[in-house]
């Protein structure tokens, strides 16, 4: 079990990035952990006009540790984060009206690159309403990347006694995760009773061992179809989840994480990205599973 004590929430002085704030709460909760707010500006203020800046009244303020840094803004969060030992990172990707085709600005960028700890990023749309964790979704493509996040998941499901939904996308004609170790789905579409129950229990049993997961979660396997993107994030409205687990490798660019990209964007609840070390050697335990192909009538 992960051994949590703070979790930083940068604030840039918008209403937009406060959003971030109910989110953190409802972790702090559940993991007993300490909420710290820090606003990076090349100004000294005192503790009042900090707080009032940060467009926090003093009562939601109340219990927060809040703190003041100067310099480049993403430098400065993920330095915070280093020196408290954050052991996560809860912020908004954009806090701009008008924030175009990017998921998360530049200063979110850099801090997701270079963040010690996996990130929270929470659509500023959901405002200030309490949060709590009830329901989980994992989306997983086979690849051992997607397997390293189900620990976190199941972590956080086990602590909030939620239940986890781990969902794999078939999108007709995709090529074949090149990833080592990829767990592949059967290829059938029109016959899932005869063979969906059975590669599912497999699957899950694999996914949990190489994952490390935490036992006796409640975790579901379930289908969906189409575009990867549009498909996880219409899921997760469509069945409320409060929180999206994502693993990935560190790669940003448009062309190598379209989905993680679209599920940033379009999510209309908090996605943590739990980071996987690109030089990281592949998971022991991982095998490439495919069970035979059964033919469309």
């Amino acid at each position: 079990m992960t051994h949590w004590q703070t979790i930083l929430v940068p604030l840039d002085g918008s209403a937009q990035a406060t959003a971030a704030v109910p989110v953190a709460r409802g972790l702090a909760e559940l993991l007993h952990a300490t909420i710290a707010i820090v606003h990076v500006c090349d100004e000294a203020l005192a503790s009042a006009a900090l707080v009032d800046r940060m467009k926090l009244s003093s009562q939601e303020a109340r219990g927060l540790v809040v703190s003041q840094r100067t310099g480049a803004v993403a430098a400065g969060i993920v330095q915070e984060a280093a020196e408290r030992h954050a052991a996560l990172i809860v912020m908004c990707p954009q806090t701009q009206p008008a924030g175009g085709p990017q998921p998360f600005s530049s200063v979110a960028e850099a801090v997701i690159r270079a963040a010690p700890c996996p990130v929270v990023l929470v659509p500023p749309t959901r405002g200030r309403r309490d949060w709590a964790l009830h329901r989980l979704l994992l989306p997983h493509d086979g690849t051992p990347t997607c397997a390293a996040a189900i620990g976190l998941a199941t972590d956080l499901a086990s602590m909030a006694a939620a239940k986890l939904v781990v969902l794999h996308v078939a999108t007709t004609g995709s090529a074949r995760p090149l990833e080592p170790g990829t767990l592949v789905a059967p290829r059938y579409v029109d016959q899932p009773h005869h063979e969906w129950s059975s590669w599912t229990q497999e699957f899950l049993d694999r996914l949990c061992a190489v994952g490390c997961a935490t036992g006796g979660t409640d975790i579901r396997l379930t289908l969906a179809h189409g575009e990867a993107g549009p498909a996880i994030a219409d899921f997760a409205r469509q069945n409320e989840s409060d929180l999206i687990v994502l693993g990935w490798r560190g790669v940003l660019e448009a062309d190598r994480a379209r989905t993680m990209q679209w599920v940033i964007r379009e999510a209309v609840c908090p996605v943590i990205m739990s980071r996987v070390p690109l030089g990281s050697p592949r998971l022991a335990g991982t095998v490439d599973v495919r069970l035979p192909d059964t033919p469309r009538r």
